[in-house]
């Protein structure tokens, strides 16, 4: 069995999958939806009360059980597994890490960046968040977010129910080509700045991805339409977090 279908194989034991591309440290995903989903003012001003949510309310709300980041650096802070600081990561309510594995390990995933010692690395957390008892599962990538698309997600027909970007501002790529996949990854909603919504920026080349990701480059078959009744989700330094709905375009 490759790297990539065992990979795959584990993400399709979750119902509800939120993917954060370019996540460095942060979670800020978790830290919204695992609130009850309070807004940014709530949560900074210390309103810790559990989401005290039960299992039949997660499952009618959709929430997700599987949170999944990427980055082709942080090896150190991915790795950290039982002194992972939440202080440092956007996490405003209570943080515990239950438990801490390393998954099997993508070969040379990356098709733009060096492939290092430590790309393709994957970690799994097993986390209790925000004063509840139900248990959410995290799972960081060490790799390009193009190919964990490109050759976890699509290649397997992952569904991703929420799609969360925050400050992705672009060294290499930009985050304007995930609109292309939606479809495919079947996603509701996307939690974003405007770095990533298409249109915003000048609509940038994405060269790169052109040349490596071919796949990911298609026609966008959806447009993003922001929820115009929720603001202030998050704070990023490229404007706040909206909502947006994954609309056929």
């Amino acid at each position: 069995m490759t790297s990539t279908q065992s990979l795959a194989d584990e993400l399709k034991k979750y119902s509800c999958i939120c993917y954060y591309p370019s996540s460095g440290t942060d979670l800020s995903d978790i830290d919204y939806f695992a609130s009850g989903r309070k807004l940014w003012s709530e949560r900074v001003e210390g309103v810790q009360s559990p989401a005290a949510e039960s299992a039949e309310n997660a499952i009618l709300q959709n929430e997700p059980d599987l949170y999944i980041h990427t980055d082709v650096n942080f090896y150190q802070e991915f790795s950290a597994g039982h002194d992972l600081e939440p202080e440092d990561c956007g996490m405003h309510g209570s943080f515990e890490v239950i438990a801490f594995r390393e998954l099997g390990q993508i070969e040379k995933p990356n098709r733009i960046c060096d492939n290092l010692d430590y790309s393709g690395k994957c970690f799994e957390y097993k986390l209790r968040v925000w004063g509840s008892e139900k248990t959410l599962t995290l799972i960081y990538c060490l790799c390009e977010n193009e190919s964990f698309v490109a050759d976890v997600l699509l290649a397997h027909g992952i569904k991703v129910e929420y799609v969360w970007s925050r400050n992705w501002y672009g060294t290499h790529t930009y985050g304007t080509w995930l609109a292309n996949i939606l479809d495919q990854t079947q996603t509701r909603k996307v939690y974003t700045d405007w770095l990533c919504v298409p249109g915003k920026r000048g609509e940038p080349q994405n060269i790169a991805v052109k040349q490596k990701y071919p796949e990911l480059m298609v026609p966008a078959r959806v447009k993003l339409v922001r929820n115009e009744d929720l603001r202030w989700i998050d704070e990023s330094g490229h404007g706040w977090v909206e909502e947006f709905d994954v609309m056929a375009a």
